[in-house]
């Protein structure tokens, strides 16, 4: 989650890797969901629904404090401690180290869980993208100056929450959210560097490591049947970083032309004995995202398994504006899409901006437009920012904007969602 500032799933090409409605995917069979319920219902679509609809399962195994105060606080650390790195090295060094293990285990287990993944599925929707943090693969970790809480400890709950979601036949993504060295100045990557410090051969190598570990994870255990995309980085910083952060050391050209056909690389190797229907597509950020085009890499423009990933925050886009023409204006004309980008799907969004949020009437509207917005053809479908914060604000919390009613609750008004004329007068 960038908070700095604070037709249908088809490609271009052709595919080997596999797609939600490649596999029949439970999820993604409104008629079967609808006769499970009692219900009938008539999908629009020959064979269901085929876009991504999804939440991000945010603060889960990287803590971002600015959407969960309660339970920093409850696991031990302070206000002053920005990320995930600054808790551990102010609360938890030397014999108190175990403390701080037990105390990120118990986060990792309570704050989403297989509950979670059925509560996610009972409001109609078919997909989690997964952000997660290189420190899972402990093997990488330098232990003397990086003091992440042990990251294996975390994998028996992932292991969980993905295989939930199997059961459900819901599509999975898992992005590589803070990789190392950080690849932004923010505490989404679970530190805080400044300047970035992720562009450079040692930690591109070690992020390499991490996407060989993740994918072989991914075909080696039947609980990861649904996990079909792998993020090789999220956010990096871009064009539209203040500060004068742009480009980070070693970020332009290294970005580019060196991490993204590596990380690519590395992932296709796991896959080596994986048969050419099962392999995962590969994500790297839309060229929108502006820290450089993925596809002037040879190597990822001939791969005709990869995707993209867009993320799209109106409201800071638009300085936090309230104005409710200017809000609505963009949902319903700002395009997302990029010609070459096959598989693209808006996988941050939010209807964070100045306007109230007791607006019930408005952000209804709002959201609708931004769903109409990312489903357009030749979009992919959509992951919202994000499914839990203890902010009690719709505008972040997917749970809670079901909660007042202002979204759909069911995969029948997500559906019925997309017909809905919000949109006159700006089109």
């Amino acid at each position: 989650m960038w908070y700095s500032i604070v037709s249908s799933l088809v490609l271009v090409h052709a595919v080997n890797a596999w797609l939600p409605q490649d596999r029949d995917l439970a999820a993604f069979n409104q008629t079967l969901r609808f006769e499970k319920l009692g219900k009938r219902f008539e999908p629009s679509l020959p064979n269901g629904v085929t876009k991504i609809r999804g939440v991000n399962f945010g603060g889960w195994l990287i803590c971002e404090p600015w959407m969960m105060a309660n339970e920093w606080s409850k696991m031990g650390c302070d206000a002053s401690d920005v990320s995930e790195f600054d808790c551990m090295r102010n609360r938890y060094t030397g014999a108190n180290r175990a403390a701080g293990n037990a105390a990120f285990e118990e986060h990792w287990r309570t704050w989403i869980n297989a509950d979670t993944v059925q509560s996610v599925h009972d409001v109609g929707l078919n997909t989690i993208r997964i952000p997660i943090g290189y420190w899972s693969y402990t093997d990488i970790v330098d232990t003397a100056s990086e003091p992440f809480a042990d990251g294996n400890l975390m994998l028996p709950y992932l292991d969980a929450v993905v295989q939930k979601a199997t059961d459900l036949g819901m599509y999975v993504i898992i992005d590589l959210h803070g990789a190392p060295g950080g690849q932004q100045q923010d505490a989404f990557t679970g530190q805080n560097p400044n300047p970035a410090g992720f562009f450079n051969d040692y930690n591109f190598g070690r992020a390499e490591k991490w996407l060989a570990w993740m994918t072989n994870r991914i075909h080696s255990n039947p609980a990861y049947a649904s996990v079909g995309m792998i993020e090789v980085l999220n956010e990096p910083v871009s064009r539209h970083d203040g500060g004068n952060r742009y480009p980070a050391p070693g970020e332009d050209p290294g970005l580019v032309s060196t991490y993204y056909p590596a990380a690519l690389q590395a992932v296709r190797d796991a896959e080596a004995g994986v048969a050419a229907d099962r392999k995962l597509h590969v994500q790297f950020m839309s060229s929108k995202w502006d820290s450089g085009d993925p596809r002037a890499s040879a190597a990822v423009a001939g791969d005709a398994t990869t995707g993209f990933d867009d993320h799209n925050y109106i409201g800071f886009a638009l300085g936090g504006t309230g104005d409710q023409d200017s809000l609505l204006r963009s949902a319903c004309t700002d395009s997302r899409l990029v010609g070459g980008e096959g598989f693209l799907v808006t996988g941050e969004w939010s209807m964070t901006s100045g306007a109230d949020w007791a607006d019930a009437a408005f952000f209804r509207r709002f959201f609708a437009a931004q769903q109409q917005l990312y489903e357009k053809p030749g979009m992919g479908g959509w992951v919202y920012w994000t499914w839990k914060t203890e902010l009690d604000d719709p505008r972040w919390t997917y749970s809670y904007a079901t909660y007042l009613n202002y979204v759909p609750t069911d995969a029948a008004g997500l559906e019925n969602n997309v017909y809905q004329d919000v949109c006159a007068g700006y089109t």
